[in-house]
């Protein structure tokens, strides 16, 4: 192969790549929209939980205030 056509051979492949990082990009950016939206009607699913519950209690899956690093340290 001529060094013209390697070179034509190598723009094709970089255009192709191009197009395929581009339709990644969309895809990706969907997905990351999806997410933040089933995120925000979780929250709101979990709010509805917690101003329901008749004991007033917080639901076992959030995060418990002081439950950090040093939770199990005596003091």
């Amino acid at each position: 192969m001529s060094l013209y056509g390697e070179a034509i051979a190598a723009i094709k492949s970089v255009i192709l790549i191009d197009e395929r990082v581009q339709s990644m990009t969309r895809k990706l950016d969907k997905l990351a929209d999806d997410v933040r939206f089933m995120s925000d009607r979780l929250i709101r699913l979990e709010t509805v939980v917690e101003i329901t519950r008749a004991d007033g209690g917080i639901l076992r899956i959030a995060r418990q205030p002081g439950a950090g690093s040093d939770a199990g340290s005596s003091r």
